[in-house]
């Protein structure tokens, strides 16, 4: 007899230890000489970066270093998408953001710090001055002619385009006993852990 996951309940092992307060996440690690990151992020959904003041926070004892997108672009460039389609328009994708930020929260500076509480107030002792720019927060107008372009290589905001034929839909509708029509709309979807594995 086989066992499937699918249509069962299982029975989840893990309860125990995290309702007893017993649970273990990477935060939970503590290192000697281990070093915290924080990370200073946009509070705009698109502007350019007009300047950066880090020495109030560099100043501020047990801080390592501080890195900018700048610092970092020269090594590192830009990350790769590890999800390939074809033709796709591929955009930079630096760590940290260069000269624009094209979201909310986009990450544009990292201080390393001896502890975390040390590295956050570091952060709150950067002065960074935006310039905003218009910005378009609905993906259908966000397609349009016309329309805000957040990277100069995706025209109309468009990195790549995909269809699956599966088959005739108009033939499945019409051969179908029972057709439902609805509009569905998903916030953004990033099915990927960032948490190590801890």
């Amino acid at each position: 007899m086989t066992t499937t996951a699918f249509g069962s309940s299982i029975k989840r092992k893990e309860d125990p230890r995290l309702i007893t307060g017993q649970g273990k996440y990477v935060e939970d690690i503590s290192l000697i000489g281990m070093l915290h990151m924080v990370l200073v992020r946009s509070p705009f959904a698109h502007a350019k970066i007009k300047s950066i003041d880090t020495s109030a926070a560099e100043k501020l004892p047990g801080i390592v270093t501080v890195f900018s997108g700048k610092d970092l672009e020269e090594e590192l460039g830009s990350l790769p998408c590890g999800w390939v389609v074809p033709d796709t328009k591929e955009v930079p994708h630096p760590p940290l953001a260069v000269d624009t930020v094209r979201y909310v929260g986009d990450a544009v500076l990292a201080i390393i710090g001896q502890s975390l509480a040390i590295a956050s107030d570091a952060a709150s002792l950067v002065e960074v001055e935006y310039e905003e720019l218009d910005s378009v927060i609905d993906m259908e107008e966000a397609v349009k002619d016309g329309a805000i372009q957040l990277h100069p290589d995706a025209p109309n905001n468009i990195s790549f385009e995909w269809e699956v034929d599966a088959g005739s839909v108009q033939e499945a509708r019409n051969s179908s006993d029972v057709s439902v029509s609805q509009r569905f709309v998903n916030q953004r979807l990033i099915p990927t852990a960032m948490e190590n594995r801890g």
